[in-house]
């Protein structure tokens, strides 16, 4: 069977773009393990710092400082991986059923050790919802969920920098739901309150954060949800089908 000349070089342009793709993931890992495991040792270093007691309060304010940004980095290149496979269609869902309490309860209790370890008093994070919703399964990425909501709460605390943040859900319909984080409503008053394009508005000159949206709602949609945001709330939210296919 023969074939044409420009089926053959179809052919090719896809292989080559296939191999391209391959190619970049692998850079990337490279640069990904290369970044992290020197920033590995310079959070360690510096969390043995931060515990010792000769070390007065303003170095352990720059001592924070590089905890803070050595985070950033971590958050960063977690970042970068995850939207190349996603912008390659390489991203490996793992879809399995789910107790959705079980995995807020875990992405709480890592919340607070990963709040602990890097001395972060800024922020605290509670469980909220209908106690007629005890028993919700989900067919879902748990790795994935937990960091679609750990962007969440990095875009939402650029909004509210020092505030108890709500995590919860509540049912729309038999098929979907809504899973939220927003600011406890005792530390929202008159002035503070964000209108609905300021709750959705992300500043483009702020890498991190604009990075961190872009890659957010990739994450949802690779987990065929969407962002919404609610004014009244001030909720950040998505819609989270309870059966994935």
């Amino acid at each position: 069977m023969k074939h044409s000349s420009k089926a053959i070089d179809e052919y090719l342009i896809r292989n080559r773009r296939k191999y391209n793709e391959s190619e970049k993931i692998s850079f990337l890992s490279h640069i990904s393990h290369g970044i992290r495991t020197p920033l590995n040792s310079i959070m360690g270093f510096s969390k043995l710092l931060s515990l010792r007691s000769l070390i007065d309060s303003k170095q352990k304010e720059y001592v924070q400082g590089i905890l803070n940004g050595s985070n950033l980095l971590l958050q960063f290149v977690d970042n970068i991986m995850d939207l190349s496979q996603f912008e390659s269609n390489n991203y490996s869902l793992r879809l399995e059923d789910h107790d959705l309490n079980k995995i807020l309860w875990e992405f709480t209790e890592e919340f607070y050790n990963q709040k602990n370890e890097n001395n972060d008093s800024n922020i605290s994070l509670i469980l909220v919802w209908e106690t007629k919703h005890s028993d919700v399964r989900v067919k879902t990425d748990s790795v994935l969920l937990k960091k679609a909501l750990q962007r969440m709460i990095n875009l939402v605390s650029v909004k509210y920098p020092t505030v108890e943040f709500e995590l919860g859900y509540r049912r729309i319909n038999g098929s979907s739901l809504r899973l939220f984080i927003r600011p406890a409503k005792e530390n929202l008053n008159p002035e503070n309150l964000l209108d609905e394009s300021q709750l959705y508005t992300v500043d483009e000159n702020n890498s991190f954060d604009f990075f961190n949206y872009k890659v957010l709602i990739e994450s949802l949609y690779a987990l065929g949800g969407e962002l919404s945001t609610e004014s009244k709330n001030q909720e950040f939210s998505f819609i989270m089908p309870l059966n994935f296919r």
